[in-house]
């Protein structure tokens, strides 16, 4: 009687043991599973708005060949022109995701409506320079997605130089100079809904990511003596 109670008692600790171990198993499992489908969210929100970046700056550079280089050397050397499409932005405006550029600097800075400029504007019936946008939200994120894109390029250092560009004829002795171009896009991503913000950090929100994308670009020929 006696060796039975305590093998009793000795089947119940191996039971609750492994019940224990399956649980802590369990549990361990749904908490591994939780931090994966956080981390695939991350990367493709991180993928989405590197996407929006790069098609913001494809659309940077066919508004670059709409207008021609030496239109926008024009509007990167004139603080305050009004040339192709201008949009203000002054500090503590609504110049989010980047501050606005310094005034003395030659550079010039594409925002959205730029690119919504160039669309038709009478419902079809005058063909828009641009068929669509680069970058939108559905297309971007998804219909359902709780994020918007914001996507600013930034176009500067500008040299221009006599050198042949790439593909140019080799033997050389013509008189053309071309202008070097840096564009930069500045993908975010934010809650379309209210988020939490950071005044230190030039409004940024807590819940938002960043892509950047690069191009350096070569552009012309000018006849010499035109620059």
């Amino acid at each position: 009687m006696k060796d039975s109670r305590k093998r009793e008692g000795a089947a119940l600790f191996v039971v609750l043991m492994i019940v224990m171990v399956g649980t802590a198993s369990a549990v361990f499992s749904a908490n591994s599973v939780s931090h994966e489908v956080r981390g695939t969210g991350f990367a493709r929100q991180q993928m989405q708005t590197r996407y929006a970046a790069r098609g913001a700056l494809v659309g940077a550079l066919e508004w670059f060949d709409i207008f021609g280089p030496s239109t926008v050397r024009s509007i990167m050397l004139t603080p305050g022109s009004t040339e192709g499409v201008q949009f203000s932005c002054v500090s503590g405006g609504s110049c989010y995701p980047e501050p606005p550029l310094a005034n003395n600097r030659r550079a010039y800075r594409l925002y959205p409506e730029h690119f919504e400029a160039l669309l038709t504007q009478d419902g079809g019936v005058t063909p828009g320079l641009f068929e669509n946008v680069p970058f939108e939200a559905d297309y971007s994120f998804g219909a359902t997605s709780a994020h918007t894109p914001i996507v600013v390029v930034d176009i500067y250092d500008e040299h221009v130089v006599s050198t042949l560009a790439p593909g140019a004829a080799a033997q050389g002795g013509t008189k053309f100079k071309y202008m070097r171009t840096t564009l930069t896009a500045r993908g975010r991503a934010r809650l379309s809904a209210s988020d939490q913000a950071h005044p230190d950090d030039q409004s940024r929100e807590r819940n938002e990511t960043g892509a950047d994308m690069r191009a350096y670009i070569v552009s012309g020929p000018f006849i010499t003596g035109s620059l």
